[in-house]
C-alpha cells in the first residue's frame, strides 16, 4: 500500500514539474521571411578539385591530419539533383555553396564551358525546388595557375578575380542570383596560409601578411564593382558582401593589463582587419615591434551591402613572453568543447552580432556559417538551439539578422583536419556516400519549417 501511495506521489511530483516546465515554455518565433539556409563550399563536397592549389597541398605527406586527401570528397559533383533534394528535404529557403575557380578557368584565359554548365544546371534544379542560391566566389582554393603568379600577392589578381566574377554572373549568376560572396573568410585565409604556414601558400611570416590583405581588399571592391555593373546593366537587383569569420577573444585574466590589451589587439585585427578598411578606406595592421602597416587603398570604401558573419567559438588569450607574438590562445577551463577542441559559447553569438551592428548600423546581417563538430550527434541539436536562442534575442532587441546558414548541410572534407569532423546535418558514409539525416538535422527540418522553437 505505502509503495503504490509512494508511486503515486512519485508521478504527480513528475506531472506537476513538466507541467510548470510547459509553462514557462517559449516559442521563439523568428521574424516572417526569415531565411533559414545550409551552406557547403565547392572543394569540400565536390571531389577531383584537381586544378587547385590545395589539390596540390593535399599532396605533400603531413599537411592533412591521417594523411587523407579531398580525393571524391562527397561526390556532389554527381549528385547534384540528390542533394538537392536534401537540402528540399530540410524545408530550408536558401543554400549558400560556392562555384570552384580551378573548374571554371583550369588555365589562364580559358574557360570549361561544360563546368559552367554544371553550375548552370545546378542553379536551375535549386529554382525549380524553391530553393534561393548564394554563390560564393572564393572559398579558400585557388586555380594553381593564379597560385604560381602568387595569388592575392599577385598584382594582377584583383583584375583577374573581377574577370571571373563576369564570368560566374553572365553565365551562371543570371539564372536567378541575389546574394553574392566574394571571398569566405579573408582573414582565417591570412593566418594560416601567412602566419602559421598550415594552409597554401604555406608561409610562416607575419610581415607577408600585407601584400595578400591588400589584394584581398582590391580583388573584393573589383568584383563588386564588376558584379553591380553587370546587374545594373540587366536591370537586377543584387547584393554583394563577405563572409567575415568573427571569433570571441577574452583576456585569461581581466586584471592583467597585458592579457587585456592582447585580447584587444587579437579582436582588431582578426574580427575587423578586414571589415573595418571597406569602412575607412585604410587597411592598417599594427603591432608593436612587429608590422606597422597604413595604407590608404582606392575604390574599396562602401563595398558590403550586406555583412556575412560565420561564428563558432572563443579563445581566452594570454600573455606568454617565449611565445612569438607574445599570446596563448586557449580554452577556457572546464568549458564545453566540440570534436575539433572548439569552446561552446553561444553567448559569443549574441556579442559579435552586437559589435557588427554597432560598426555598421542598420546595415543588414546574413549568418553565413555556424555549426558544429559532433560526429555522434550528441550535442548538436543543444548546440544549435542554444546559438539560435542568442540569434533570437539579436533580432528581438533590433539587429536586422535576415537569415542563418547552417554549417554544414553534410559531412565533407575539413582541409587541414581531412575526414575525420562531422559538421553534417546529413552523415555521409564515404565508402558509399550513402547520406543520413541525424536527429540534429531533423530538428533543423523543423525549426526551419516551423519559423521558430521551443525554448
Amino acid at each position: 500500500m505505502l509503495m503504490k501511495l509512494a508511486t503515486s506521489l512519485l508521478f504527480l511530483l513528475l506531472l506537476t514539474l513538466n507541467l510548470a516546465h510547459a509553462e514557462h515554455a517559449k516559442f521563439l518565433a523568428f521574424p516572417e521571411g526569415f531565411k533559414w539556409c545550409v551552406a557547403t563550399s565547392a572543394h569540400q563536397i565536390e571531389g577531383y578539385n584537381t586544378e587547385s592549389d590545395w589539390w596540390d597541398w593535399e599532396q605533400i605527406p603531413g599537411k592533412i591530419k591521417n594523411g587523407e586527401t579531398s580525393g571524391a570528397a562527397c561526390d556532389h559533383w554527381n549528385r547534384v539533383p540528390q542533394d538537392t533534394l536534401l537540402i528540399k528535404n530540410l524545408g530550408v529557403k536558401q543554400y549558400r555553396f560556392s562555384v570552384e575557380w580551378a573548374k571554371i578557368e583550369p588555365r589562364e584565359g580559358q574557360w570549361d564551358f561544360e563546368a559552367i554548365l554544371h553550375y548552370q544546371l545546378e542553379i536551375l534544379a535549386l529554382r525549380a525546388a524553391g530553393i534561393e542560391p548564394m554563390i560564393t566566389l572564393h572559398h579558400f582554393t585557388f586555380p594553381r595557375w593564379l597560385r604560381e603568379k602568387g595569388g592575392w600577392e599577385w598584382e594582377g589578381t584583383p583584375e583577374a578575380f573581377a574577370a571571373y566574377a563576369e564570368k560566374v554572373y553572365t553565365l551562371i549568376g543570371a539564372l536567378g542570383v541575389r546574394d553574392w560572396i566574394t571571398i569566405n573568410e579573408p582573414m582565417v585565409h591570412l593566418v594560416l596560409g601567412y602566419l602559421s604556414g598550415m594552409e597554401p601558400p604555406g608561409y610562416a611570416d607575419i610581415k607577408k601578411v600585407a601584400a595578400p590583405l591588400r589584394g584581398m581588399l582590391l580583388s573584393h571592391a573589383a568584383a563588386y564593382r564588376r558584379l553591380h555593373r553587370l546587374a545594373q546593366e540587366n536591370g537586377r537587383d543584387i547584393r554583394v558582401g563577405v563572409a567575415h569569420h568573427l571569433r570571441v577573444f577574452d583576456p585569461h585574466s581581466k586584471i592583467n593589463p597585458l592579457d587585456r590589451y592582447l585580447a584587444a589587439k587579437f579582436d582588431e585585427i582578426f574580427n575587423w582587419g578586414f571589415d573595418e578598411p571597406l569602412t575607412t578606406g585604410r587597411m592598417k595592421i599594427k603591432i608593436p615591434f612587429t608590422i606597422h602597416v597604413d595604407e590608404r587603398l582606392p575604390g574599396i570604401v562602401g563595398t558590403q551591402d550586406f555583412i556575412g558573419v560565420n561564428y563558432y567559438t572563443r579563445d581566452i588569450i594570454k600573455f606568454a613572453l617565449k611565445k612569438p607574438l607574445p599570446a596563448e590562445m586557449l580554452v577556457k577551463e572546464g568549458a564545453a568543447t566540440t570534436d575539433v577542441g572548439w569552446e561552446i559559447y553561444p553567448k559569443g553569438f549574441y556579442r559579435m552580432l552586437r559589435a557588427v551592428a554597432e560598426r555598421h548600423p542598420g546595415v543588414p546581417i546574413v549568418i553565413t556559417e555556424n555549426g558544429t563538430a559532433d560526429s555522434r550527434d550528441a550535442f548538436r541539436g543543444e548546440f544549435l538551439k542554444d546559438h539560435l536562442a542568442q540569434l533570437h534575442r539579436a533580432i528581438h532587441e533590433g539587429i536586422p539578422v535576415e537569415g542563418y546558414c547552417h554549417w554544414s548541410l553534410m559531412d565533407n572534407f575539413e582541409w587541414i583536419y581531412g575526414f575525420e569532423p562531422r559538421f553534417g546535418l546529413y552523415s555521409v558514409d564515404y565508402a558509399t556516400q550513402k547520406r543520413t539525416l541525424r536527429e540534429s538535422g531533423r530538428l533543423y527540418q523543423q525549426i526551419s519549417r516551423e519559423n521558430g522553437f521551443w525554448r
